[in-house]
């Protein structure tokens, strides 16, 4: 028995597909969750798992540290949100001669950003290899 071809819709060319659009608070948004979750995963993993699995030993400091930890990361997914929508802006509004230096101001303040959300991993690095190489030397 020949098989039935079964007849497919006809594909839509590619100058009629509608684009993805997005709007500015969409990214904006989209920005600052996805920094915060990055942070909130560092923040458990750093400073409460591995100190209860051993692998670093803070002691009294361990407060310190988050006590610090939540308003760098919480200001930092900020900043990550704020430097997306500041350079999409300027992309579209500012003139010639200050756009490279606005974007180059924008990309400042997302660094600065993410280095607020990546405190965690970097106080756990800190403490991990500054004990384990004061064991091994």
């Amino acid at each position: 028995m020949p098989k039935q071809r079964t007849r497919l819709a006809p594909r839509t060319p590619a100058r009629e597909r509608q684009p993805l659009s997005f709007t500015l608070e969409d990214i904006t948004q989209r920005d600052f969750f996805v920094a915060l979750g990055i942070w909130v995963i560092l923040e458990v993993l750093g400073l409460v798992l591995f100190p209860a699995l051993g692998l670093i030993q803070p002691g009294d400091r361990l407060n310190g540290w988050i006590a610090t930890s939540v308003p760098v990361g919480v200001i930092g997914a900020f900043l990550v949100g704020a430097s997306s929508q500041y350079i999409n802006v300027t992309v579209d509004r500012a003139d010639r001669t200050n756009k490279p230096l606005q974007i180059l101001l924008g990309q400042a303040v997302g660094w600065l950003g993410l280095a607020g959300v990546l405190f965690p991993l970097l106080v756990v690095a800190v403490e991990f290899f500054t004990k384990t190489l004061g064991k091994a030397g």
